[in-house]
């Protein structure tokens, strides 16, 4: 079955909504007021760059499962997530000098890193106004500590780069912060928004926490074992960059500290003659298989959490939505 298809059974029971979504994002450049010069153009090319929606159709799928219709509050938080998302993608893009994303230019790539990192910072305060409108307290402090934790992930991989001394604790926290703190309020957001018990809201937060950590892990796996076609960068590009995710640390662990040592302390031009060594050091080791394992109890630990929700299509749909992380890294 083809990934499209895949996404298609997921989406199915939001598909409207999620179409809803794409229109108010699509929207934000018609709402500059006039004579401000190109930002329209720029907005409209950030907000249009496609997608796989994941975390705004968490955010409808959980506000739907106890039967009720989306309404336009859902919509809302939906939005202010996957605009939270894209402002994440263009800071990023932008620290790490990246040419193109999902096959488009980047921003930076396009118009330089001042305009790139303003253009992140309006679709930031974008988002808050939208996840305001729900006018839920809870959910709005939420919101704000997940911008905070963002960008505490992406600082602490910033400042840990090009050291060897990362364990799998501080890379847990590093990965939450970056990847499942999103996941998270994403689930948290459409579980408070429909009124769900206290005892539910608490399941189906840890259910976007258990995807948040997996899909990560499964990312950090990918860059080991993909192609350069599939990833859309090179194969090895976090330890290319000085960054130490599991399947590295996992090596580290298990007789693989001399390489990755010697690769640190190489020049550039040398790291890149290292670099398949690493790669395959990386693999013989059994990282790669004990990573995966890893990811896979976050994912069965995910399916765990939905098993007291209302049989549903949006159950069914949450369910599918954990396979289809998990096969990621394959």
């Amino acid at each position: 079955m083809s990934d499209d298809s895949v996404q298609q059974r997921i989406y199915g029971p939001v598909e409207k909504d999620l179409d809803k979504v794409v229109e108010e994002l699509l929207s934000q450049s018609d709402r500059i007021p006039e004579n401000t010069t190109g930002i329209e153009d720029r907005l409209k090319h950030v907000l249009s760059t496609p997608g796989k929606r994941i975390r705004p159709a968490i955010t409808l799928l959980v506000a739907g499962l106890w039967g009720k219709t989306t309404t336009d509050t859902v919509v809302k938080m939906a939005t202010a997530i996957e605009l939270l998302h894209i402002a994440t993608l263009v800071h990023d893009d932008t620290v790490d000098k990246a040419d193109t994303r999902r096959g488009h230019a980047t921003a930076s790539n396009l118009w330089g890193r001042n305009i790139a990192v303003l253009l992140g910072d309006h679709i930031f305060a974008t988002s808050a106004v939208y996840v305001c409108e729900t006018g839920n307290i809870r959910l709005i402090k939420r919101f704000a500590q997940t911008i905070s934790e963002l960008a505490c992930g992406e600082l602490d991989e910033i400042l840990a780069a090009w050291k060897t001394d990362i364990d799998r604790k501080s890379y847990n926290e590093r990965i939450y912060n970056k990847t499942a703190t999103l996941f998270c309020t994403a689930a948290l957001g459409g579980a408070l928004l429909a009124d769900g018990d206290e005892e539910s809201i608490i399941r189906l937060n840890n259910y976007g926490y258990n995807l948040g950590m997996a899909y990560q892990i499964y990312d950090d796996i990918l860059d080991y074992v993909s192609t350069p076609d599939r990833l859309g960068k090179p194969s090895g590009n976090d330890i290319s960059e000085g960054t130490i995710t599991l399947p590295a640390i996992i090596a580290y662990e298990n007789d693989g500290a001399t390489i990755i040592e010697r690769f640190f302390e190489a020049d550039e031009k040398q790291r890149k003659q290292l670099l398949a060594e690493v790669i395959d050091m990386v693999k013989k080791t059994g990282a790669i298989k004990t990573a995966q394992s890893i990811a896979d109890d976050y994912i069965k630990k995910a399916h765990e959490n939905l098993e007291t929700m209302p049989k549903s299509k949006n159950r069914e749909s949450l369910d599918l939505l954990a396979d289809y992380v998990a096969k990621r890294s394959y």
